[in-house]
């Protein structure tokens, strides 16, 4: 189990570092101190158009760095951290399920980990991905997102999941 969240944490920290560098050439500097409205705001401009908007991750990214959301990364949903897809697309995902467990847990109250939430907002971001990218195919995205639009997206993570 240690092996596993260690490998999943440095895949973290590096998806991290790579959103913040392709986000640099484009993004203005990120404040010191964040607050949970600006991080929120940055949340709101990336969600609605993912690609296009990838230099205001580091903002909602740096304010969870704090502390005041906590988000679990399982490997076994951020599965694409760990396929050779393009690195942009990657780090939109990777900030897309971020951001959707921030929204949960700062608009909806939630205390801890949405995996739910950032799944969504992950098949959210990869739905505005691929006209972009026609030629890419991630099969467990789209049968999550069928999932989805049954009401069944709980039960198919929960499987996902499953020893």
């Amino acid at each position: 189990m240690a092996g596993k969240f260690t490998k999943t944490l440095v895949a973290s920290l590096l998806m991290l570092s790579s959103i913040c560098a392709l986000a640099a050439t484009t993004s203005a500097p990120v404040p010191e101190v964040i607050t949970q409205e600006q991080a929120l705001a940055a949340w709101d401009r990336f969600r609605q158009a993912p690609e296009q908007q990838l230099r205001e991750a580091p903002t909602f990214l740096k304010f969870m760095q704090r502390g005041t959301v906590h988000t679990v990364l399982r490997s076994d949903l951020l599965f694409w951290m760990y396929q050779p897809y393009p690195q942009d697309v990657q780090a939109v995902l990777y900030a897309a399920y971020m951001g959707g467990n921030l929204d949960s847990q700062l608009r909806g109250k939630r205390q801890g980990d949405d995996a739910e939430a950032g799944i969504s907002a992950t098949l959210d971001a990869w739905a505005q991905l691929k006209p972009t990218h026609p030629k890419l195919d991630i099969k467990q995205l789209d049968q999550w997102a069928e999932a989805r639009r049954k009401g069944q997206l709980a039960s198919a993570l929960a499987q996902r999941a499953a020893p």
